[in-house]
């Protein structure tokens, strides 16, 4: 007799919920948007103007961080980081 596995199978979960560019630069965006109005504010304090623009760095580093690791992991480097080849099969 074979023993059926009572386990139930986990479905894969698709790519476009994996991907974290549509998240990484709708807050970005958000920052820049925030950082721009309150740019052109009468009377504003100056540390939220800082803290957008401190939002708006965050963002781009964490892009360029992004996207080294993306193609480190794409060329097949063996210190990248895992899990960011989400969309090739």
């Amino acid at each position: 007799m074979t023993e059926q596995s009572t386990e139930p199978q986990v479905p894969r979960i698709p790519a476009y919920l994996l991907d974290p560019r549509p998240v990484v630069l709708i807050g970005t965006l958000a920052w820049t948007i925030a950082l721009l109005a309150m740019m052109l504010m009468d009377e504003v304090d100056m540390r939220s103007v800082i803290l957008c623009a401190v939002g708006v760095g965050v963002g781009a580093i964490g892009t360029l961080v992004y996207a080294l690791q993306r193609r480190a992991v794409l060329r097949g480097s063996a210190g990248a980081q895992g899990g960011l080849d989400f969309d090739r099969t």
